[in-house]
């Protein structure tokens, strides 16, 4: 892919759709799709969790409920705006469907298809294999891409996914942008890729897949371990910086900004920095992590501030951090920026009694 030719996908954030939409098309030629919310009253996304956890925290549920409705209202109006102007696809993501029965599964594809019809969507991204293949078999001009969270790691799984559930995108899990090799193997197959930029666990996080089952079932975990282990961690992160675009340009067809539940104009602040090349802003206002989360509660904003794009080192681009314990390279540059009596709270504790 051309630097000048790069195509993302873009977050709805529920912000006023004519305003959204006026930000897109500045920015048209640059932008694959927009991926937004399904306008049901029962979120089928992890989105929903946003809304569940404001209440938990102890916000006013009649305030937490009005928010819910204005940004579903303005995910309709967006939808409904939007056709024509720019392609539309739906996330159907959430890593836990409960169906009780096949009719429930059969039932909750017919929901899609009517949704897809009514809203005259262009596609679906979608983890759950059986209801991609029923989507496929019911709208085959429907077009689906699967979710990071189908973790798609090998050929035979992409073959059956294109050859039983017709996808034309896949989205590899976020670990796998550390393996280039097998991104350039995918590629090579014929298979068009899209990958995340701004959004990424640390690199082989120990707590990854239960994590992801906890945020499943809605139950978001309070410590979050694996952002603890050290301030070398805020860098550790399997996402791609705006400058190491270039060497991802000959694998990935379309780079996907996260940001669903970010609010104002964060998906074209991100999307202009991507563009640009941008590597002079805080890392805490660009990128999306349980690394970046957990430094937000620990430091103070005229510390985050400093701790600027450009300090990650390029080295982690290829090191995998398969030499931690003898290089020191991340710690000994974030040492410079984080006071001393912060950095115990980045260290994962255990009290064995």
């Amino acid at each position: 892919m051309n630097e000048k030719c790069r195509v993302y996908s873009v977050p709805y954030n529920g912000a006023e759709p004519d305003w959204f939409l006026q930000e897109v098309e500045k920015r048209k030629r640059h932008i694959d799709h927009v991926y937004c919310e399904l306008p049901f009253q029962e979120m089928i996304s992890h989105v929903r969790f946003v809304f569940d956890n404001r209440k938990a925290e102890g916000e006013k549920p009649q305030d937490v409920d009005a928010m819910r409705g204005l940004y579903l209202k303005n995910c309709f109006e967006f939808l409904r705006l939007s056709k024509g102007r720019v392609r539309r696809i739906c996330p159907v993501n959430a890593m836990c469907y409960q169906f009780a029965s096949e009719d429930a599964v059969k039932n909750f594809v017919i929901m899609l298809a009517r949704a897809a019809k009514e809203l005259q969507l262009e596609g679906f991204i979608l983890s759950d294999y059986r209801v991609a293949a029923l989507l496929h078999a019911l709208m085959p001009e429907v077009e689906i891409h699967t979710s990071c969270n189908a973790y798609q790691w090998n050929l035979r799984q992409m073959e059956i996914w294109r050859e039983k559930c017709g996808v034309t995108v896949f989205n590899p899990p976020r670990e796998i942008l550390r393996t280039p090799d097998s991104l350039k193997e995918m590629h090579q197959a014929g298979f068009r890729l899209k990958c995340l930029v701004n959004e990424a666990c640390l690199m082989g996080c120990p707590n990854s897949f239960n994590h992801n089952l906890s945020i499943a079932r809605g139950e978001r975990p309070l410590l979050l371990s694996c952002c603890q282990n050290g301030i070398g961690d805020l860098f550790r992160a399997n996402w791609i910086l705006p400058r190491w675009q270039k060497h991802y340009d000959e694998v990935v067809d379309i780079y996907k900004i996260a940001g669903r539940n970010s609010a104002g104009d964060y998906p074209f602040r991100t999307l202009d920095a991507y563009l640009e090349e941008n590597d002079t802003l805080p890392l805490s206002e660009l990128m999306l992590s349980g690394t970046v989360l957990f430094a937000t509660r620990m430091l103070p904003q005229e510390i985050l501030k400093k701790i600027t794009i450009d300090k990650v080192p390029d080295r982690l681009l290829t090191c995998q951090c398969r030499e931690c314990s003898n290089c020191g390279l991340c710690e000994k540059i974030l040492s410079e920026y984080i006071p001393e009596k912060y950095r115990e709270s980045f260290r994962f504790k255990i009290r064995v009694t």
